[in-house]
């Protein structure tokens, strides 16, 4: 993959050492706490609920692994073929950890909701991964206002959302999404030292928020 030639990512500045080694520590501390915290998830969904809420959670899990693992990978990856490569990936990947986070509530939905919502998260998320993949590099400035507007897509079920979660569940969402919002700053904020780790320590608080969610609402 080659970046066309006036893009911002060309142009930004190069980590330093100590910016790398923070940013890989909050990668590390993110996937620990999913790995000590899914299991435990996955196991009390098996034993309390049906399968379609187990299946459910395994995709958010998955969701959840694999965007934090394709963003450490291409983080930590010096400039170069292969890090440009797990660029596509990376950015993908926020797609599905989306979908997964709402694959995750909608089966506590009734009625047609479940595949209403599901159908329209998953088709937007897909089709911000074909753009990612297809057109690597182009419409990166866009695809922060798509994933934003995937996240939040949600509103179109307020009120089913709202009768089927406990309220603590509904609000932890709601943190969880201004926290990504907020995070989008620093971001886009490519002078300030440690940006990256910053911004993917937002990532963190937000993915945290939202499980704690989840899990109220299973439990």
């Amino acid at each position: 993959m080659t970046l066309p030639a006036d893009h911002y990512r060309i142009l930004k500045r190069e980590l330093s050492l100590g910016e790398l080694l923070a940013d890989g520590i909050v990668h590390a501390l993110a996937l620990l706490a999913g790995l000590i915290a899914f299991p435990l998830l996955l196991f009390h969904g098996l034993q309390t609920a049906g399968i379609g809420t187990f299946a459910a959670l395994t995709v958010y899990a998955g969701g959840f692994f694999l965007m934090w693992g394709f963003s450490l990978a291409y983080n930590m990856t010096p400039p170069s073929a292969l890090k440009w490569l797990l660029r596509r990936f990376d950015h993908s990947m926020i797609y599905v950890m989306i979908a997964g986070t709402y694959t995750a509530v909608i089966p506590h939905l009734d009625g047609a909701w479940p595949w209403m919502l599901g159908a329209v998260v998953w088709t937007g998320a897909a089709l911000g991964i074909l753009v990612k993949v297809v057109l690597p590099g182009r419409y990166d400035r866009l695809s922060i206002l798509a994933y934003v507007m995937l996240g939040w897509v949600g509103v179109i079920a307020i009120g089913p959302v709202s009768a089927a979660l406990p309220s603590v569940s509904l609000w932890l969402l709601v943190a969880g999404g201004a926290t990504y919002v907020a995070g989008v700053g620093f971001y886009v904020w490519h002078r300030l030292r440690f940006q990256n780790a910053i911004w993917h320590g937002f990532v963190a608080v937000a993915a945290g928020l939202h499980f704690a969610a989840v899990a109220v609402a299973l439990v």
